[in-house]
């Protein structure tokens, strides 16, 4: 596949990278600060909304595999959800200086879904690009390098001048830029890139859809990612607070350790696409978690002193994140071709949803576990100078260092036992071809 193809492909991630950020940080501070929304009204629209979005998932992954269209049942999704998606934009990130909790709710319930919409459409789309074992590799290492170039613009638009003087217009400034990269992405998706047919593939009933997590691949593979993402999140939540704490950073300072994990998942995608063709990705996948693992004990018991020194150990600890999101969704798409040559159903859009779910479960349960087990240790977040108490300092290690390593050797374990092997990849595809 050329790669201007895979390109044009992964132009709509950099719009929806966009999203993730201002949702997660900029906006409840916008809504209780500008806005002036109680805190506790801002929180409660959050929860709920996302709680909703969750169940959004699967019925767009069902949506996509039940569609028969000319135009392709996932680029028709993905071009119905995009002005769905701009429109909720619009709405949530410029609001009247008299919204109240109504329209908070209403916006985000519109964004996460039409977001919800256009994502899952997306990445279930990449899926069927290419049934090559090492092509799909390719495909998603494309996917996950623009969805880090999209997270890395929005993240340096607030240090802009005009913005660092006027920060009441740097959620708005973050609104136009997803208008004005997700359309294009979008159009350059759909008019560059086909969509395979599948016109012999069966539509899947409702047996299709309760056996599909009976199927042990499936399981393993969403056991992993769920595992691994969760403790992802829950090391995020407690980023500032870890090197704060134990290695006597500032904000600034972590901040810049936090931009070397994004430089090192940047050049990560490079290096997993090559591995998992030259290892086969259950066993990459495999090194790739135990490395993130080993990286653990790196950071917390080497001792370094720097921060150019710092900078490097946690751009090595951002090389291993990328694996994750290029190889999952890539053994994914292979354990959907061999699910439809055993029962003659499509489900690789039910299928992208689950992984979709994984990760948004993943990223409420893994900080909300986090935060809580150190709230109850009695850690002080706003102790800059006060020595935090031993349980405080044990709990913390523990949250950030310890747990979420135990979860990657856990997953590591997982997808090393995947029965999905090259050469068994390469016979599904030739037995599809002969009979599709």
């Amino acid at each position: 596949m050329r790669i201007l193809t895979k390109v044009a492909y992964a132009a709509p991630t950099v719009g929806l990278a966009a999203l993730g950020l201002p949702l997660l940080i900029y906006l409840p501070d916008y809504y209780g600060t500008v806005v002036g929304l109680p805190l506790g009204l801002v929180g409660t629209a959050f929860l709920v909304a996302r709680l909703a979005d969750i169940a959004v998932d699967p019925v767009v992954g069902i949506l996509t595999d039940r569609t028969r269209s000319r135009f392709g049942r996932f680029r028709l999704w993905l071009a119905i959800g995009t002005p769905l998606l701009m429109l909720s934009v619009q709405y949530l990130y410029m609001p009247p200086r008299d919204a109240g909790f109504l329209h908070l709710a209403l916006g985000l319930a519109g964004t996460y879904s039409a977001w919800s919409l256009c994502f899952v459409s997306h990445l279930g789309w990449g899926g069927t690009l290419s049934g090559d074992y090492d092509e799909r590799n390719s495909i998603f290492a494309w996917w996950q390098t623009l969805f880090l170039v999209g997270g890395l613009v929005v993240t340096a638009l607030p240090l802009l001048p005009a913005l660092r003087s006027a920060p009441q217009q740097v959620l708005p400034a973050m609104g136009w830029f997803v208008l004005l990269s997700l359309p294009l992405g979008v159009g350059a998706a759909l008019i560059l890139v086909p969509e395979h047919a599948g016109s012999r593939r069966r539509t899947p009933g409702r047996r299709d859809y309760l056996s599909l997590l009976g199927q042990a691949g499936v399981i393993r593979l969403l056991a992993a990612d769920f595992l691994s993402s969760a403790a992802i999140y829950a090391g995020g939540a407690m980023f500032f607070f870890y090197y704060g704490t134990f290695h006597g950073l500032d904000r600034v300072q972590t901040a810049t350790l936090l931009f070397a994990v994004k430089v090192g998942a940047m050049l990560g995608t490079y290096v997993w696409s090559r591995m998992g063709s030259r290892l086969e990705k259950h066993r990459a996948m495999t090194l790739a978690f135990g490395g993130l693992a080993l990286m653990y004990l790196v950071v917390h018991l080497v001792p370094w002193t720097t921060l150019p020194t710092g900078m490097v150990i946690l751009g090595g600890f951002g090389l291993f994140l990328s694996a994750d999101p290029i190889l999952v969704r890539s053994m994914m798409a292979d354990l959907a071709d061999e699910r439809r040559l055993a029962t003659g159903a499509d489900q690789m859009g039910t299928l992208a949803s689950l992984l979709s779910v994984s990760d948004k479960l993943a990223a409420a349960v893994g900080p909300a576990l986090a935060l809580t087990a150190l709230s109850g240790a009695g850690f002080d977040a706003r102790a800059a100078s006060v020595p935090q108490t031993p349980q405080a300092l044990t709990v913390l290690a523990i949250a950030a260092i310890w747990v979420p390593m135990a979860a990657h050797m856990t997953s590591a374990f997982l997808v090393w036992l995947h029965p999905l092997t090259a050469a068994r990849q390469q016979s599904v595809q030739s037995e599809l071809a002969v009979l599709e």
